[in-house]
């Protein structure tokens, strides 16, 4: 298996899925979400769960809204026990940019406190830093909400 877990049992990350990863996708995941440009093609059916494609670029970083409403829907995904693979490309950048915010919002975290967080369970991540820009401005949401 090429994915990190970062949540016992319930969320894993990772880049591309590869074909040996999908056995393990087929037994213990409930919900994917694809943050690649390229969307995901299960090669069992997965109408019966939740796959999200919300692709994002490395150059072109979303809007603040963008990440409040994605660590939202990751909450609703598993709160009611969703187990979630979330997954780029590289596994480095992009992935890194939302597992970071996740961390951020789930478990009330400054920027830097979930970077290195996420960092002690894979140590690659490294969102650029038009992405570490918007962190920062989702930690000044998070402190005001």
């Amino acid at each position: 298996m090429s994915f990190v877990e970062m949540i016992p049992g319930r969320l894993y990350i990772g880049g591309r899925i590869r074909s040996s990863d999908w056995g393990f996708i087929q037994r213990h995941i409930t919900a994917i979400i694809n943050i690649r440009i390229t969307p995901d093609r299960p090669p069992f059916d997965f109408s019966h769960r939740t796959m999200i494609w919300a692709p994002l670029t490395v150059l072109h970083p979303p809007e603040l809204q963008w990440i409040i409403a994605m660590t939202k829907l990751m909450n609703s995904l598993m709160d009611p026990g969703h187990t979630i693979l979330l997954h780029d490309t590289l596994g480095i950048h992009r992935l890194g940019f939302v597992i970071t915010a996740f961390y951020m919002q789930r478990f009330g975290l400054s920027r830097d406190q979930a970077l290195a967080a996420v960092r002690s369970r894979k140590s690659d991540i490294d969102p650029p830093d038009n992405y570490l820009k918007l962190l920062s401005q989702f930690e000044a949401y998070l402190e005001s909400s």
